[in-house]
């Protein structure tokens, strides 16, 4: 993919041309591009898609096609389920959205795959747009190891049987208040046109209010409004408007829980359709029955044992969590064989110690098992008591809960932070955190290495006000002064020098920085990242070179037009003679500079300007070329080709070329003086026709005689030979 992204044609999209793009956006899509993890940026109001190669499985056939394009492009479901979130972050009212456990379908070696991934929507800052927020960062952490397709579908398939049983078709909620994300099963997405997987995951409540019918959801907010703030059970029936425009009528029920500090905390409840309920009104008390018994459902778990007659139950629930069929009769053997072997000790410990008259009758422990359905590792929560008669455990009774996903998030955070740190080492930023009240400093290993420090040494704000270069230390202190201050509270953004204390190199450094600040306006505690930007200045100072090589070119070139549009245009001969000789001066001028170009403006080697020379006057044929290999600087190549032009159009207009039989020599060798190298080059042309001396000398014969010995601090004769023109030249090789 960073192949793809470097040879893709940016100008057709929004963001037009790489080289014109953001530094945020350079260094972000850099960084997506070199992690090993999922990782996609959506960039600028398109939100325009950049993304990894670990990203790629998960855009199916859309892979390679959907770079570049913008969110506009996406399936329907999934524009609907995440343009609030995105456009929110793009606006700077949201810091971020994460999904959990969500079901992604992708293609991995040619062949439809599902998994599960936790997904993030963070906002990429850039300075250079309105409102600061440049672009929305995707990252993907893969979880499917933990959560299966299979487990999703039996879940959704209990929900779908005890829809049937209670009410025909049911589907459930949850609504974390305090997050704001609302988790629903399949049916309820379905029912407001939302991508299940997305339901599943987590939403803002927002983005389920669409479907609601217009002149019911004002009543419902009110409703859902009030249940929150007060708490308690509370029912409705409204109107949704299906995606093919047809509406259908639901009923809720649910319960609100406040926290320990008395605000809103949960919202949790079902929806039946109830649509045909409506038609059939004798049925209305069988409908609220069944959802009664939909909405007591706790999901967990039941189980009843009688150890004195060796008698077990266990519901339905405890049957999907331990993956047990419908009419499997349960068994001690059954439940010894499906604990995990290194936990099945402390199982059988526990329940000896909760069935013993002498202990205090309870269990309450955590334990994994092998299910029974598909063999995989789940984690179980249960709470239970034994209850007595004498010295007999007559009842041992619980529930049981799933809490994979309870004891997996410890794992997830950690990859998380496996993830931000990889992606911290891919941009080769440093990090550091300064406690403004007790001096200490913490410095990362790059930090360290940024500042020529050895790594681990003690560290305190005088070490890194002592490796800043003396020229940048006003500069850097007045900016942190500004950050501090409590008054103003800038933010800490400068660009410096380093001298590396141990190491003695100087670098360029990128670092930012947030001071924060405690009730009492105080500076506590200030944090930041620097990235080395070391290449990049010298990339800049070499540009500034190169530019100014190019003007000073310029500027030659210039001159050497003007000289020779002056001599050419002299009055002296027709304006058609004057243009053609122009014309043929300025194509000399032009080969010259080709031949330079593709040396870099380095210098060009004598063998290349003398055949080419007569590739444009004659070809190969006519000449005969001899010399030592000669490296010509610039200058002196320039002025060495425009001569030779010169004396190769004199000899087709009236030399040695002018006749089919004539040919040109072109000898050169090293003068064997002292000093500096100089360069002997001679030009003969025979078996043309005869010669006679002019009776003036034209532009071509000064710029030779006069203009050449002048650039090339030497000099040169031209004799006119019966026989053919002899030209001779004595030029300094570094002119």
């Amino acid at each position: 993919m960073a192949a793809r992204v470097r040879t893709y044609d940016w100008s057709r999209t929004p963001l037009g041309p790489r080289e014109a793009w953001s530094p945020a956006l350079r260094l972000t899509s850099e960084m997506v591009l070199a992690a090993s993890v999922p990782m996609a940026l959506r960039w600028g109001p398109a939100l325009t898609l950049i993304y990894n190669d670990a990203y790629a499985p998960t855009l199916a056939d859309r892979h390679p096609d959907a770079l570049g394009s913008p969110f506009a492009a996406t399936p329907a479901p999934v524009r609907a389920a995440l343009r609030a979130v995105q456009e929110a972050i793009l606006r700077g009212t949201s810091r971020g959205f994460a999904f959990e456990n969500l079901p992604v379908r992708l293609v991995r070696d040619g062949a439809p795959q599902s998994a599960n991934f936790t997904v993030a929507y963070s906002p990429v800052p850039d300075e250079t747009v309105e409102g600061g927020v440049g672009g929305v960062l995707v990252t993907a952490v893969e979880i499917t190891g933990a959560i299966t397709t299979a487990q999703t579908t039996r879940d959704a398939q209990a929900r779908y049987q005890m829809a049937r049983e209670v009410a025909g078709v049911v589907g459930a909620w949850e609504w974390d208040i305090r997050t704001n994300k609302v988790y629903a099963d399949a049916r309820y997405a379905e029912l407001h046109n939302i991508a299940p997987e997305f339901a599943e995951a987590g939403l803002p409540v927002q983005s389920y209010t669409p479907a609601i019918h217009p002149e019911d959801r004002a009543r419902i907010r009110q409703v859902a409004m009030e249940a929150a703030a007060k708490g308690g059970a509370f029912s409705e029936e409204y109107r949704l408007i299906q995606a093919d425009g047809s509406t259908r009528w639901v009923y809720t029920r649910g319960q609100s829980y406040l926290g320990e500090d008395g605000q809103p905390a949960r919202n949790t409840g079902v929806i039946v359709d109830v649509t045909e309920r409506k038609k059939v009104e004798a049925e209305l008390a069988a409908a609220r029955a069944d959802l009664d018994l939909a909405a007591e459902a706790a999901g967990l778990g039941r189980w009843d044992h009688k150890p004195h007659i060796g008698q077990r139950f266990w519901d339905s629930r405890a049957r999907v969590i331990f993956g047990l069929s419908p009419d499997e009769a349960p068994s001690q053997e059954t439940f010894e064989r499906l604990l995990h072997p290194d936990d099945a000790p402390r199982v059988r410990a526990a329940v000896a110690a909760a069935t013993d008259p002498a202990g205090d009758g309870a269990i309450n422990l955590e334990y994994r098992i092998r299910r029974d359905s598909d063999g995989a590792v789940r984690w179980v929560g249960v709470f239970g008591r034994g209850y007595f008669e004498g010295d007999k455990c007559v009842r041992f009774v619980g529930v049981a809960s799933d809490v994979t996903e309870h004891r997996e998030a410890v794992d997830r955070l950690v990859r998380q932070e496996e993830t931000l740190r990889l992606a911290v080492d891919a941009a080769d930023v440093g990090t550091w955190d300064l406690n403004l009240e007790t001096g200490e400093l913490f410095w990362s290993d790059r930090c360290y290495a940024m500042m020529g420090v050895g790594a681990g040494q003690p560290i305190d704000i005088d070490t890194f006000e002592a490796c800043i270069h003396p020229d940048d230390r006003a500069r850097v202190a007045d900016a942190m002064r500004q950050a501090r201050d409590p008054a103003i509270r800038a933010e800490y953004s400068v660009e410096f020098r380093t001298l590396g204390r141990d190491d003695h190199v100087e670098r360029w450094v990128n670092t930012r920085g947030k001071v924060f600040f405690g009730d009492d306006g105080k500076a506590q505690r200030f944090v930041g990242a620097v990235v080395n930007i070391t290449d990049r200045k010298r990339a800049e100072l070499h540009l500034r070179l190169l530019v100014n090589e190019l003007n000073h070119r310029v500027k030659n070139s210039l001159a050497t037009i003007q000289a020779i549009a002056a001599q050419s245009f002299t009055g002296q001969r027709s304006l058609e003679q004057a243009q053609e000789a122009f014309s043929s001066r300025i194509l000399a001028l032009a080969e010259a500079h080709d031949l330079l170009t593709r040396e870099n403006w380095e210098g060009a080697d004598l063998h290349d300007v003398t055949e080419r020379v007569a590739a444009l006057h004659g070809g190969a044929g006519r000449f005969d070329l001899s010399g030592p290999a000669v490296r010509l600087s610039p200058k002196t190549a320039l002025s060495l080709s425009m001569a030779l032009h010169e004396l190769a159009t004199n000899a087709m207009k009236y030399g040695a070329l002018s006749t089919s039989e004539g040919r040109v020599r072109v000898a050169w060798t090293l003068a064997p003086e002292p000093g500096a190298p100089r360069l002997d080059l001679t030009w003969t042309e025979r078996d043309g026709p005869p010669v006679s001396p002019p009776t003036r000398r034209g532009f071509g014969s000064r710029l030779i005689e006069r203009g050449l010995a002048a650039e090339l601090s030497g000099a040169a004769t031209i004799d006119f030979q019966p026989e053919g023109v002899v030209c001779r030249i004595r030029a300094l090789l570094e002119a």
